[in-house]
C-alpha cells in the first residue's frame, strides 16, 4: 500500500489490527526521510515491529514518486539486520514447500557481495531471493536501512516469508566491445583488465564510440550509458554491472563485485532494447502464475536516469500486463535467485516477483 504522507501512514496503520507475530516492511522515497524518525518513534509506541530502507524513488503502478511510504505487513518465518559474516539462522525450511526471501541491502555498501555470500551460505538455495538496494539518488553513501532500533548502513535485511514467486529478470543491454578478462579486481573496485589499467581500457572503448575522452569528473555523465557485464567461470548469463565512479588511483568503482577470471565486457543499449525487455519479464511472470498475486518491482536507478521520460513507459508496460497494482522502488542494485537458486545481484536490470496472495 503506497501513502503519501505521515498522516495517512497512522492512519492505515491503525486500521491494519498487527499481530505479535507481522512486521511493516516500509519503502520510504528520499524526500520523506525526514519523518524517519517520527514515524520510528510512533511505531516503537504501537509495539509495531517493522524493517525497511530508504530509496531514491517508490514505484507505484506507472509512477515513480520520490516521497511517500510503500507498506507491506508480513507475518515472517525468520526477519534480521545480517552484517558481513554474522547471521544467526537455525530456521528448519522444508524441502517440499515454497519461501520467498526479501532482501534489503544498502546498495552503495563495498561489502554488498559479502553481505549476500552470509545469507547464501546459511540458507543457500531453500528459498527464492528477490530485492533491492538502498540508497539515495545523488549515490552518495550514508545509512539507509532502519528498523526498530536504528539506522544503518553496509547492513542488510532479510525477510523469509512462506509464500512462492513467480521471479523475472531482464536488462536489454548488448555487447558492444569484448571479452577482455578480469585480472585484478577486490570487492566493488576494478583494477586490471587483461593486465591493464581497467580504466584506460574502458576510457578507449568509449572514446571510440563516442569520440570523446573519458575524465574522472565526468566520468559518471558517459559511464551510465556504457555499463559492465561479466560471465563468471562454468555460467552463460550476463550479470551487468554499474560503474558508478574512479577513485584517487585512476580504478573503476562499481556498485557491486566483478569476479577476478571472469570474462568482461563493455555493454550498450538504446531505449527499445531496454523497454523490449520490460515486457519480457511480465511475459514471463504471467506465464507461470496460477493464483492471486502481489506484484513487487526494483527496477535499477541508472537504468531510470537512462531512459530518461521514457522510464514512465516501461512502467506503463509493466503495469498495464498486470491485474493487480504494481509497488517497489529505483534500487541500487538488484537481487534475484539465479536458475541454480544461487543469490546473485544485479546492477541496471528490472526484477520483478509475483507474489502468492496468501
Amino acid at each position: 500500500m503506497y501513502l503519501k504522507s505521515l498522516n495517512e501512514l497512522k492512519s492505515y496503520i491503525e486500521k491494519l489490527q498487527i499481530k505479535s507475530q507481522e512486521q511493516l516492511m516500509i519503502l520510504i522515497g528520499e524526500k520523506s526521510v525526514k519523518y524517519l524518525y517520527i514515524l520510528s518513534d510512533y511505531l516503537n509506541s504501537k509495539d509495531v515491529k517493522f524493517f525497511g530502507g530508504i530509496y531514491p524513488r517508490l514505484l507505484v503502478e506507472n509512477q515513480c514518486i520520490s516521497e511517500g511510504f510503500i507498506v507491506q505487513k508480513y507475518e515472517p518465518m525468520y526477519v534480521s539486520m545480517i552484517i558481513p559474516y554474522m547471521m544467526r539462522f537455525k530456521l528448519e525450511l522444508c524441502e517440499n514447500e515454497d519461501y520467498t526471501a526479501i532482501v534489503l541491502a544498502d546498495g552503495l555498501s563495498s561489502k554488498i557481495k559479502h553481505l549476500t555470500d552470509t545469507v547464501y551460505n546459511k540458507i543457500g538455495n531453500k528459498v527464492t531471493y528477490i530485492g533491492g538496494g538502498a540508497g539515495y539518488y545523488d549515490l552518495q553513501h550514508r545509512p539507509c536501512l532502519f528498523d526498530n532500533k536504528g539506522v544503518y548502513k553496509d547492513a542488510l535485511f532479510i525477510c523469509i516469508i512462506k509464500s512462492s514467486v513467480k521471479l523475472a529478470v531482464e536488462h536489454g543491454w548488448n555487447v558492444l566491445d569484448g571479452p577482455f578478462t578480469v585480472t585484478e579486481s577486490q570487492d566493488n573496485i576494478l583494477f586490471k583488465v587483461d593486465n591493464y589499467n581497467a580504466f584506460d581500457v574502458y576510457r578507449d572503448v568509449i572514446q571510440e564510440e563516442e569520440g570523446v575522452r573519458l575524465y574522472k569528473e565526468d566520468f559518471f555523465v558517459y559511464a551510465k550509458d556504457y555499463p559492465f557485464g561479466f560471465v563468471e567461470k562454468n555460467e552463460d548469463d550476463i550479470i551487468v554491472r554499474d560503474p558508478i565512479a574512479l577513485n584517487e588511483e585512476r580504478e573503476i568503482v562499481c556498485v557491486a563485485n566483478i569476479p577476478e577470471g571472469s570474462e568482461l565486457y563493455v555493454l550498450h543499449g538504446n531505449k527499445e532494447s531496454l523497454l523490449n525487455s520490460s515486457i519480457e519479464i511480465v511475459k514471463y511472470c504471467l506465464g507461470n502464475v496460477s493464483s492471486e498475486y502481489v506484484p513487487l518491482l526494483f527496477d535499477c536507478i541508472s537504468r531510470a536516469m537512462f531512459l530518461e521520460e521514457s522510464f514512465e513507459q516501461e512502467l506503463v508496460n509493466i503495469q498495464n500486463k498486470l491485474e493487480y497494482p504494481v509497488e517497489g522502488a529505483l534500487s541500487i542494485g538488484e537481487f534475484a535467485s539465479k536458475k541454480n537458486g544461487g543469490l546473485i545481484i544485479h546492477n541496471k536490470s528490472t526484477i520483478l516477483g509475483l507474489l502468492e496472495k496468501n
